[in-house]
């Protein structure tokens, strides 16, 4: 439920409360929301969705990433390393 309302708010441009949703799903070892949640910090998602005045962090992203494939995610390791060699990441 955490997670498909963290997605609802991303769809609808309210990260900062899509993070504190997927934050709880993640910290809960859902490795989907731990993906989601790396995805709303990653400058490149942020850029393929035209959240603008938004600032991204790369550090952050690449630690929910890593917490992501711990979990289990199989989209992860992919999202890593092109935020890691600074590629579109869809």
């Amino acid at each position: 439920m955490l997670l498909k309302r963290g997605k609802d708010l991303i769809v609808t441009g309210d990260l900062a409360a899509a993070r504190l949703v997927l934050r709880k799903a993640a910290d809960a070892n859902n490795a989907e929301a731990a993906l989601a949640l790396a995805a709303t910090y990653d400058p490149f998602v942020l850029r393929e969705l035209k959240v603008y005045g938004f600032t991204p962090d790369a550090v952050m992203a690449r630690l929910w990433y890593e917490k992501a494939i711990e979990l289990g995610s199989p989209a992860a390791p992919r999202r890593l390393e092109m935020l890691t060699q600074g590629t579109a990441t869809r």
